[in-house]
Parts: structure tokens; sequence; C-alpha cells
């Protein structure tokens, strides 16, 4: 007879991949060119919103992000209300090298001014620029109650990611090729590493993030080539899309976000047994620690290795399923929670 075992999968669902979307500024393109192909594939998105910006046309002074119109408080809320999310992108999106910086601005007011706005919390950061500012942006960033960091850097990440350095990226046009096939063109950004088509190998086990920017066929005369590889076209993100569907199927888990954060905090601070071992019965118990009080969801994915070929969680009240000869099943948790599994 197999001895019953159980553990907390590393990602929630038993997914093999998990996957998000983001978009730097929150620029209204997204919302009219890139939501209905989120709505289409069934993935949900995230927007990086510079709250000082919200429903106005981006101030052509010292950026690169020219013309752009950025989305109003309610075209946030409706995306909110069908499952996106929102995090800060700073206050004003200030050069990070300009002096005097009011970084308290930037990282602790932006994120009650986008607050107030949705009406719900924000719960995670996003590095603006580069990444010069870390050092004196990451104490504030947790002074303030955020969860996490959206960053960029080597683009998957692990299982014990750093919450406070969620590497992501960038995908865009391919300059050469935008001029040629501008819905074909599928181009991930240098500094990245992360050359061709996702493949299993690739991506097993890990969690990928892309970022872009402005998703349109084409860009206001205003912006200077040197943006065009960080943005994308509805075609790019259709493939994007389609692309990560299809290489995982089922084993995907395509999130937010910060629900990918909600379940890793909540998982570090669990752990589950075995106990109470009969021919007909084992009882798992749950015990969770403190997530920090930021957690909004609290649900793991438990696999238990079982004695009998098939079987069901508290009589069948809970959902589960057969998974590479493993019993699955998701459910929220709670210090001292219990789950009988029966054949």
């Amino acid at each position: 007879m197999t001895a019953p075992s159980a553990d907390i999968a590393p990602w929630k669902g038993d997914a093999q991949f998990v996957y998000s979307m983001t978009y730097d500024e929150a620029t209204i393109d997204a919302l009219v060119n890139a939501y209905p192909i989120h709505q289409e594939q069934g993935v949900p998105g995230h927007v990086c919103a510079v709250s000082g910006y919200l429903g106005t046309q981006r101030p052509e002074r010292g950026t690169s992000m020219r013309e752009v119109f950025h989305m109003s408080a309610e075209q946030l809320r409706f995306l909110v209300a069908r499952g996106w999310t929102v995090s800060s992108h700073s206050h004003s999106h200030p050069s990070t090298n300009q002096v005097g910086i009011d970084l308290d601005l930037e990282v602790r007011v932006s994120k009650h001014e986008l607050e107030k706005a949705l009406g719900s919390p924000v719960r995670l950061v996003t590095y603006w620029n580069d990444l010069a500012l870390v050092d004196q942006i990451l104490p504030r960033a947790k002074e303030a109650g955020y969860l996490g960091i959206l960053s960029i850097g080597y683009p998957f990440n692990e299982p014990d990611f750093d919450v406070w350095g969620i590497a992501r990226a960038t995908i865009g046009r391919d300059l050469e090729g935008w001029f040629q096939e501008p819905l074909q063109s599928l181009y991930h950004h240098t500094r990245d590493a992360l050359p061709g088509h996702l493949t299993r190998e690739q991506t097993r086990g890990k969690w990928l993030v892309d970022l872009t920017h402005i998703v349109a066929d084409r860009l206001p005369k205003a912006c200077p080539e040197s943006l065009w590889n960080r943005c994308s076209t509805p075609g790019i993100i259709d493939a994007r899309l389609r692309e990560v569907r299809e290489l995982w199927g089922d084993r995907l888990w395509a999130a937010v976000p910060e629900d990918v954060v909600d379940y890793a905090l909540t998982r570090r601070a669990s752990e589950v047994a075995t106990e109470q071992v009969a021919p007909d019965r084992v009882v798992c118990t749950v015990r969770v620690g403190s997530p920090p009080a930021g957690v909004r969801k609290r649900e793991l994915t438990f696999r238990a290795k079982l004695p009998w070929p098939q079987a069901k969680v508290d009589g069948g009240r809970v959902p589960s399923a057969q998974i590479d000869g493993r019993l699955v099943w998701t459910a929220e948790v709670r210090d001292g929670a219990r789950f009988e599994l029966t054949p």
C-alpha cells in the first residue's frame, strides 16, 4: 500500500505555467485595443497607472510618451469590474535622474490617489523608467503597505520569487519587421534575453509577466522611435495570448499579478500534514501562519498521493481531480482547516 502524503502545489491548480500581461502607463489604447482581445482569450490584464495623469493627455516635455491619453478613473473602474487589476506606476513618472524627486508623492501618495479613484485597494507598485532608485523606493513601498513591486529583468519568476522584485519581460515591435509586416512582428526586448517563441521546456514551472506600453497599429507622430520597440499592436497581443494558451492548455494559470502574489504569500505561510490515516480515510490538516495583512485571497491547491486509484475530498463537497497520479483540489484555507480524503 502506498503511504499517503500531501503537499501544497507551487502554483494554483497545480499549473505548469503561470502567465500575466501588464500595460505600463494605463493609456487608453489598452482599453480600446487590448481589452477586447483579453476578453476573447479569457486572460485577465493588469494596468500600471500614473495617478497624476488619469483622464489626461500626457505632457510633451521630458517624456517619450508624447500625445498619448491616459485612462480616466471611470475607465479603470470598468476594467477592475471585469477582473483586471491596477498598480501604481508613480504619481508623475519622473526621470530617475531628476533632482529633488518627491518619492513620498510618487510611491505613497500615488497609492492613495488610485485607491480613492478606484474604490478598491492598490496592492502593487511598478518601477518606472529604470532601477536607479530601487534602494530608495523599496523601503517606501513597504511602509506604504504595498505587497510587492513589479520590476524588469530576467523574464521568468520561479515559485520562490521575490515579491519585491517581480521580473517582467518587455514585448513590442521589431522595428525592421514593423515596417514590413506590422501585424505579424513579435519582438522580445533584447535586455530581457528572451529570444524566439516560448517552449514548454523554457516555461515549465515558471511565471512569466509580460509588459508593453501603447497598443496600436500606429503610434502618435510625436513619439520617438526609441519608444516603438516597447509598444505593441493588437496583432502582437493576440498572438502572445494565443501562444500561451495553446502552449499549456488547461495546465496554464492565466492570472493578474496580485492573485499570484496572494497565492505565493499564503503558500509560504502554510503547511499541510496527513494524519488519522486509515484503510478507508486520510485526514489532511493545514497550518497557516501569518501572511501579510494585504493578502486578500487565501486559497491553496493541495496534492495528495493516496493508496486508492480514485478519491474525493470531504465526500465530494470540495471539487477535485486526478492529475499526474495525485488527487488535486483547491480551497480557501484557515489555520486548522481539515480535509477528509476517501475512496
